[in-house]
């Protein structure tokens, strides 16, 4: 079981907020079976898509968010990304993508905003 998919099944619920430099970065709420992630910081959001495997690439990034999107579904567990509260992208079991499985391969991801996606240059 990967961390993805193990944090899912250890979080219940609840809610944290991780700071930058005193600076609020990334609100995370989990609750049945979902996880929230709402990042406050354009920096820290572009940061933490950067870290992701896969290499530099869009084509590497988006290879191992599928293979992350599709143990999510597998294990009834979906992960929502807003961005200063607007939402983004859903992963996982509730994603609903129609269009967004032509650009992604896949319907566990959902693009809820491309306009949001394109703006924070992901």
């Amino acid at each position: 079981m990967k961390l993805s998919t193990w944090l899912g099944h250890v979080i219940k619920s609840g809610e944290v907020t991780l700071f930058t430099s005193d600076k609020e970065a990334l609100q995370l709420k989990a609750e049945n079976k979902k996880i929230s992630l709402n990042a406050v910081s354009k920096d820290f959001l572009r940061d933490a898509i950067g870290s992701m495997g896969g290499g530099k690439s869009i084509k590497g990034k988006l290879t191992q968010l599928k293979a992350i999107a599709a143990e999510l579904k597998d294990e009834g567990l979906t992960v929502t990304i807003s961005y200063q509260g607007k939402l983004v992208l859903t992963v996982g079991s509730e994603a609903n993508a129609k269009f967004s499985r032509l650009v992604t391969g896949t319907n566990a991801i959902e693009i809820n905003s491309l306009r949001k996606l394109i703006e924070l240059g992901v």
